[in-house]
């Protein structure tokens, strides 16, 4: 059985700001940022509730909110001013809800090791070849 994907637009207010930086890592990883509290989402009905249930986890139901609303076609969306959508982020294929954790980006490529400081001083660079201290 197919689940139907669909787009949605979370909206989300948050009154403490480590509660905030956690949901809004985690909607990071799973749709587009349109602004800083409002993110587009791609995905079964079905992820959404869980992706709702775990960020429902993070935070304070008498202090903060979370709204998520479906969206027929995110180009019908009215839009003034900067946003993902005018830059021509959706052309690419949209990041679907899992509802797992996405995995983390590779680590980044290791940087050629430059000579330490001792070293220099030492005259032991190794990119220069051995020569003698003066």
């Amino acid at each position: 059985m197919q689940h139907r994907k669909d787009w949605f637009l979370l909206a989300y207010d948050i009154a403490e700001p480590r509660r905030l930086r956690r949901v809004h890592r985690r909607l990071r990883r799973e749709g587009i940022a349109m602004q800083q509290s409002v993110f587009l989402l791609f995905g079964s009905e079905t992820a959404l509730c869980s992706l709702l249930d775990e960020l429902a986890e993070l935070m304070e139901p008498t202090e903060d909110d979370l709204r998520a609303y479906p969206v027929a076609d995110p180009a019908e969306l009215w839009l003034h001013g900067q946003s993902a959508l005018q830059q021509g982020v959706l052309r690419d294929a949209p990041p679907p809800i899992t509802g797992e954790r996405s995995p983390r980006r590779p680590p980044p490529r290791p940087r050629p090791r430059r000579p330490g400081l001792w070293q220099r001083l030492l005259g032991r660079d190794p990119g220069a070849g051995a020569r003698a201290p003066q």
